[in-house]
C-alpha cells in the first residue's frame, strides 16, 4: 500500500458540537486537507501491520491466552463470536480470530450505517474462517475509502452522514478518524497476542 508520509502537529483541541451546534471547520483543528490526512493515517497504520500480522495461521488466530477468552466457534459450519449483553464491566482476553470478527464487525456497521440502508446487525457479522479476516479487513478498507473518495470537505464538515458511533451531529470527519483510530488499536492487539502464541508444538 502506497502512502505519502506527512508529519502534522495539532493542538488536540476538543470542541462539542451536539446536533443543532455550530459547525466546526476542521480545516483549523488538523491544518491540512481532512481527507488526505486520515488517509495518510490510514495507509501508515496498514503499512505498520503488513509485516507484524502478515501470514497469521489458523493457529495463532484461534489460540485463546486464558481458558475464559472470548473466541469464536464452528457451529454448523458457522463462527460465531462469543458476545454477552450486557457486556461485562471487565473485558475479557480474547483470541485473534475475535479481535478480527470484531474489527470485521465495527467497520461493516459503520459503512452500512453511514452509506447503506442501516440494517446491519452484529448478530448478522460472522468471522469469515481461518486464515480469511485480513483479505476481508483489505476489502472493507477498499470499500471505505471508496466511499470517502465521493465526499466533499463540506460532507466531512457536515453531520450529515454520522449515525454510528457518534448520533451527536458532530462533523463526520470525527467518525472518520474514529475509524483509523479503532483499527489501529485493534491491529496491535493482534500484533501482541500473535507474539504470545506458542508454537503448534508447544503447550500453552
Amino acid at each position: 500500500m502506497k502512502a505519502e508520509h506527512r508529519r502534522q502537529t495539532t493542538d488536540n483541541r476538543r470542541q462539542k458540537n451536539g446536533s443543532g451546534g455550530p459547525s466546526v471547520d476542521w480545516r483549523y483543528c488538523f491544518g491540512m486537507d481532512g481527507l488526505d490526512l486520515v488517509r495518510a493515517q490510514l495507509d501508515l497504520t496498514l503499512r505498520f501491520a503488513e509485516d507484524a500480522l502478515n501470514a497469521l495461521t489458523a493457529h495463532e488466530e484461534l489460540w485463546v491466552p486464558s481458558i475464559d477468552s472470548w473466541t469464536v466457534r464452528e457451529i454448523d459450519g458457522v463462527w460465531v463470536p462469543d458476545w454477552a449483553e450486557p457486556e461485562p464491566l471487565l473485558p475479557p482476553t480474547t483470541s485473534i480470530a475475535w479481535i478480527q470478527w470484531h474489527a470485521i464487525w465495527w467497520w461493516s456497521t459503520v459503512i452500512n450505517r453511514s452509506f447503506g440502508d442501516g440494517s446491519l446487525q452484529r448478530q448478522d457479522v460472522m468471522w469469515p474462517g481461518p486464515t480469511r479476516s485480513m483479505a476481508l479487513l483489505d476489502d472493507l478498507r477498499e470499500e471505505w475509502l471508496g466511499h470517502l473518495d465521493h465526499l466533499s470537505n463540506e460532507d466531512l464538515g457536515s453531520g450529515t452522514l454520522t449515525r454510528w458511533p457518534y448520533s451527536d451531529g458532530r462533523p463526520f470527519l470525527f467518525v472518520v478518524g474514529w475509524v483509523n483510530t479503532e483499527l489501529m488499536k485493534n491491529l496491535s492487539e493482534i500484533a501482541l497476542l500473535r507474539r504470545m502464541v506458542p508454537g503448534p508444538d508447544e503447550s500453552s
